[in-house]
């Protein structure tokens, strides 16, 4: 994939307000049918995965779909959002406990650009996750984006008891702009300045965006976390 682009000014608004829909209608919405709550990369947004029948709900820049035939809106509420999709609104939807503002009925301010570059980065997330069995040796597990903080992630397992998420957060009260991080299960007695996050390490959108080959560059800070963790990694041939 090409190189990533600047964010726009809206980008942390629109996050936040899709967060609170994906938190309070997608997710529950998912929930309600399959007794899951991850959602995925659709390489220009995010949605569920599909349902039986093959439908899915998705965000596609300003608008939620019912995917391929159920029709759209302009996303504006959450409690719009709950209309449309036919599912009953809580300030507990039980996608966690970390949850943004239960205010249903106000304005998302959801940008379409700002929700595009939003589907841009999961979708450099996917395009990174499916280099890592040929670049780092690891097959990882399902990768889901989890409403509750909106990262994209995925386990990486190292040995039968220990793992490492590796994801791609768009942002939250640690940083405010998106950012890769490596997290490991366990942290204790790992040194040095590669681990320069409470969770593990991070490497944010700025660094990455400066890079020639941002895929590139996202796999070696992951192949040298999991190097410090005893992965025993060979050079990639």
């Amino acid at each position: 994939m090409s190189g990533l682009a600047s964010l726009p000014p809206s980008f942390a608004e629109t996050r936040e307000g899709l967060r609170a829909l994906a938190c309070y209608a997608i997710s529950p919405a998912r929930k309600v049918r399959t007794g899951r709550i991850g959602l995925r990369s659709t390489g220009d947004g995010f949605g569920t995965p599909p349902f039986d029948g093959g439908s899915r709900i998705v965000v596609r820049g300003d608008r939620l779909v019912r995917d391929p035939d159920g029709g759209d809106v302009a996303i504006s509420t959450v409690r719009a959002a709950a209309d449309f999709l036919g599912i009953e609104l809580s300030a507990d939807p039980g996608v966690g406990h970390d949850l943004p503002p239960f205010t249903p009925d106000a304005d998302l301010a959801v940008d379409e650009a700002a929700s595009l570059a939003l589907g841009a980065w999961y979708a450099y997330g996917a395009a990174v996750f499916d280099r890592l069995p040929e670049d780092v040796g690891l097959v990882p597990g399902e990768a889901q984006i989890w409403p509750e903080h909106f990262d994209f992630a995925v386990t990486l397992g190292l040995d039968k008891e220990h793992g490492v998420n590796v994801g791609f957060s768009p942002g939250d009260g640690f940083c405010s702009e998106p950012y890769l991080y490596v997290g490991p299960h366990a942290m204790a007695g790992l040194e040095g300045d590669y681990w320069n996050a409470p969770f593990g390490a991070y490497r944010p959108y700025n660094d990455l965006q400066a890079t020639d080959d941002p895929v590139a560059a996202a796999l070696a800070h992951i192949r040298e976390g999991l190097g410090m963790l005893g992965a025993g990694l060979d050079a990639p041939t």
